[in-house]
Parts: structure tokens; sequence; C-alpha cells
């Protein structure tokens, strides 16, 4: 996944995106083109600023179980639901309605929506253990809404660190197995005749410098990419993961238009 974004419509600011791996709901992404300062925005405005799903007002008609109706309550609205980014705007409401008799375990499944495009992601989150003759009967209401309002709106944690850059003066370098050999297992490689990082995109920058106390003062300098970063995003399912991050990158432009707006009036 290579994708190319005018951040500023002017061609002043590009990012790359480049989908490094995927596994269960953790992506990691190479991104380019973006200092600290950029990256750290995106991170912040994708927990904070992206609109998503949660439930927000309980009606509860009947509940005899061995939960609260306060707990209930906090059990519904961390259930992530999935939409349609492009179709969900901050205080739209969808209802789901529940209703069940034990014995038997209430899972978000029970929890049926009146929209079909508007449903839970994982249907076999646990909510409630009834024993015989209890019941919970209720309507929930779920809202659209933003992440810096309550973490039950967060559609993904993510977090970024710098890539590590590494030169070396190979003219100095006389035996380059041997340095190979004393390094940290896996950290350095030979690749026609020359030491280089065996995998830069995931190196650890502690082994790295284990590595350069090793070689020759001046052979081997360690530094970071100032300008590369992989992201890891553990997305909670409500949108794609790139539509999580348009989304952002869309909330951002919006906030410094205004934020500029604001500077000319000064």
């Amino acid at each position: 996944m290579n994708i190319i974004l005018d951040y500023n419509k002017k061609g002043v600011k590009k990012m790359d995106f480049k989908k490094l791996s995927e596994k269960h709901s953790a992506t990691k992404i190479l991104m380019k083109g973006v200092d600290t300062t950029l990256i750290n925005s995106i991170r912040r405005t994708v927990m904070n600023s992206v609109p998503t799903f949660a439930v927000e007002d309980v009606t509860i008609y009947e509940n005899n179980s061995a939960l609260f109706d306060e707990y209930l309550g906090h059990r519904l609205a961390m259930i992530p639901i999935k939409s349609d980014p492009k179709n969900s705007k901050k205080g739209d409401t969808v209802k789901f309605v529940l209703e069940k008799t034990g014995p038997g375990i209430v899972y978000s499944r029970d929890l049926k929506s009146t929209d079909p495009k508007i449903e839970v992601i994982d249907k076999n989150i646990p909510i409630a253990k009834l024993k015989k003759d209890q019941k919970i009967k209720l309507e929930a209401d779920a809202v659209v809404g933003l992440g810096k309002e309550h973490s039950k709106w967060q559609p993904a944690l993510i977090t970024f660190k710098e890539v590590p850059k590494v030169s070396f003066d190979t003219k100095q370098l006389k035996d380059p197995k041997r340095i190979i050999a004393e390094c940290p297992k896996g950290v350095l490689e030979l690749k026609a005749g020359k030491i280089m990082v065996a995998d830069p995109i995931n190196a650890d920058i502690d082994l790295l410098m284990k590595c350069a106390d090793i070689v020759p003062a001046g052979t081997m300098t360690v530094g970071y990419d100032t300008d590369t970063y992989v992201v890891t995003v553990d997305n909670f399912g409500n949108h794609e993961t790139l539509d999580i991050f348009l989304l952002a990158v869309e909330s951002l432009r919006e906030k410094t238009k205004g934020f500029r707006a604001e500077l000319k009036k000064t």
C-alpha cells in the first residue's frame, strides 16, 4: 500500500505511506516525508478527532442480573461499533436493542442494530452471565463522538518510533567479518563486501550503539532518519486503518485552516 498525500495541496508537504505488516488488529506502516511534530500531530488526531460510533445512552427496562445498571451501561459503551466513515458525522445516532433471558451468557452479538449498515464488530464479547429466570431488556443509543471526549470513541491506539540511520567508513574497516561476528547477532550483515544493517526498519538503536562501541572510533555513525518513522496502529475495528489516517489528516487540515484564519485576524 503506497499512498501519497498532499498535506497542503501545494505539493510542499507530501507523506508517503507503505504498509510493512499486518497481524490481527495491529498494522505497521512506514511513513516518509514527515517530522516529529507532524507525526505526533497525526497520532493525537487519530486518537482524539476521528468520529466513531459508541453507546452513549442506555434505557434499561429490566435487569435482574448480577450487574448494576451503571456497570452494564459501561460495558456496552466499550464495545466497538463499525460504520461507514463517509456517511457518519458527529452527533449521528443509531439504536440498538437487547433482550435475553437466562440461563446463558449475553454476548455482543445479542445487541441488534436498527441500521444494518452499523453493527458491533466483535460478536463474541461477553457482556453478562444470566442464571435461570434472570433477564436483561434494554435499548441503547450509539452516537458518533470523538476520542477527546471519551476513550470509547477512540478508533485506535497509535505509536511511532524513529528509524535508525547508520553510516560506515568502510575504508577503515579492515576486518568486517570480525566486526559482524562480535556485534549482537542479526544486527549487521555483509553484502557485496560491505557492512549493512540487516533490518534497517526494525533495527534496535541500543544494539546498533553496542556495535558502534566495538568498531574503531569514527568508523560507524549511528543516528536517526529525521523524516522516516515506523507507525504502529492497533485498530479497534471501527474503521479501516487507511480510512482512520485519511480522516485524521483531513481533521488536521481543517484545524490548521482555522488556526491560520485566527492568526490573520491578529
